[in-house]
């Protein structure tokens, strides 16, 4: 993304007022660069301190409404027509970011409309790889099949090899959506944006030599950008510490809490006459796994458990915190190297305070300059940091020790609480198939009263029938009376009926 303050284009369909942080990592881009733009994002009808100030940069703002879940084929389809008709003129520069990787989509229908303007497309994180497996992801949501729409692309591929005297390969029917939001994007944007080498080389390396080259040499690492130091005191955190202790805080909602293993491990087994001084903060919507995870050890008193921050009064948290927690997504065994560099990082790195990273071996993290560095599969790497922190902030105790047999107790007490744990799913599950055989014959008795119900009701309606015929002919007789009464021959007749009646 580049300085210019017209006819610049983003794609990025989460983006403020919506928190997410693919969104947010735009916003901070266009503001780090200090650019005015259009943007199409959703619909999202929210206010947000965010919002009020990524505006100032924003000309115009075309929101996108779909029902339908994001990156689903019906949504691309839906999102492309939608913005191709929401965009008014023609934009000298557009960018788009995945996640969502629909924003590629849009943006390459977009570029093959204007061919003559500049696309760039960042990559946030590898789209064709699982996440956990390092396999191809071949979900079935993600299959399409569409002939004509395949046979378009492959047109544009046929001509764009003979312009660029290349020989990149056509794309069968039916296709995965995340090989083709990857190989489409690699082909036609004239710049690639990754987030870090690693990220760069592992998704490369799913594709032959010529595509590699090519996309090396238009692509460049730009790692989150780091929002300007005064929006750290934007907005107060109420939360107050007590400056006797370390305190130090994790920010996370999705990172696994069980990457922290080794540090229970190690700060359980500590003995130390100022063990008490650590008070480790989670930040984190996963409260419940954590406290399944930490309730039952000596430590929990040391941990506490707060909700998740909005993202102005999390900056300024940071600030107020000693240290910082940041760890590594676990990839070893399915990825040659770690392509993951969380984006917490950036947001950590200007808060002023010192940080602690939490390693996968040869990470990208691992290689930053952090004040402590710890392993997530080596105890005794976390057991190091803990008496660095406490000496470094001045409570050294020369007689400490750490319990030998941690993990033999902490596995032991693991088992319990999984025995424990299964127990009560049998328990609930034994409930549950009660309460579900209830529940079905509640139904059959609900659905024989219904039936009851509409054979009264017919039967009623029935008689109400009856009930507006005789109405009806009572009316009927009833004029007829009348008629009678009122009739001639009947007030002549009057005094001949009382001389009868008189007899």
């Amino acid at each position: 993304m580049e300085n210019n303050d017209v006819d610049y284009l983003v794609i990025s369909y989460y983006f403020p007022p919506r928190l997410e942080t693919s969104g947010l990592v735009v916003a901070r881009k266009i503001m780090e660069k200090n650019l005015n733009v259009d943007v199409i994002q959703s619909a999202y009808d929210e206010s947000s301190d965010f919002n009020e100030i990524i505006n100032k940069h924003i000309n115009n703002r075309f929101p996108i409404d779909i029902k339908t879940k994001p990156d689903y084929i019906p949504f691309i389809f839906k999102y492309i027509d939608l913005g191709l008709k929401a965009i008014k003129k023609n934009y000298k520069k557009v960018y788009s970011r995945s996640y969502i990787y629909s924003n590629h989509f849009l943006a390459l229908e977009y570029k093959f409309k204007n061919p003559n303007a500049e696309w760039t497309a960042e990559f946030s994180d590898p789209l064709l790889l699982n996440l956990y497996t390092g396999a191809i992801k071949n979900y079935p949501r993600a299959i399409l099949d569409n002939s004509d729409y395949i046979n378009k692309l492959n047109e544009k591929i046929e001509k764009f090899n003979e312009v660029s005297d290349t020989d990149f390969k056509a794309l069968d029917n039916p296709n995965n959506t995340f090989f083709m939001a990857e190989y489409l994007t690699f082909i036609f944007a004239d710049k690639i944006i990754f987030t870090n080498e690693n990220q760069r080389e592992v998704m490369l390396s799913v594709y032959d030599n010529e595509l590699r080259e090519f996309v090396m040499n238009k692509s460049k690492l730009e790692a989150h950008p780091t929002i300007d130091k005064k929006f750290y005191n934007f907005k107060d955190c109420e939360i107050r510490l007590d400056n006797n202790n370390i305190n130090i805080a994790y920010f996370g909602t999705y990172y696994y809490i069980r990457h922290f293993e080794s540090l229970f491990y190690a700060f359980e087994a500590l003995n130390h006459k100022y063990k008490d001084k650590i008070k480790l903060y989670f930040f984190t919507s996963r409260a419940e796994l954590l406290k399944v995870a930490t309730g039952s050890l000596k430590i929990s008193n040391n941990i506490i458990i707060e909700k998740p921050l909005k993202y102005f009064e999390f900056l300024n948290a940071t600030t107020k915190f000693d240290i910082l927690l940041i760890n590594d997504t676990i990839t070893k065994g399915h990825f040659k190297v770690n392509p993951y560099l969380p984006s917490k990082y950036s947001d950590y790195i200007g808060s002023g305070s010192d940080i602690w990273g939490i390693c996968e071996e040869d990470s990208i993290l691992s290689k930053k300059e952090l004040m402590y560095k710890s392993s997530m599969t080596d105890y005794q790497s976390s057991c190091d940091v803990l008496i660095d922190i406490l000496n470094d902030y001045g409570y050294e105790d020369q007689d400490y020790y750490f319990e030998d047999n941690i993990y033999e107790k902490r596995i032991n007490e693991l088992n319990w609480r999984f025995g424990f744990e299964f127990d009560e799913r049998k328990k609930y599950l034994s409930r549950y198939n009660n309460l579900k055989e209830k529940n079905m014959t509640l139904n059959g008795e609900l659905q024989t009263l219904m039936n009851k119900n509409k054979k009264l009701k017919a039967e009623n309606d029935v008689l109400r029938k009856k009930n507006k015929n005789l109405k009806k002919e009572n009316e009927t007789l009833e004029s007829k009376y009348n008629e009678i009464v009122n009739s001639n021959s009947w007030k002549i007749t009057e005094p001949l009926r009382k001389l009868k009646n008189s007899k």
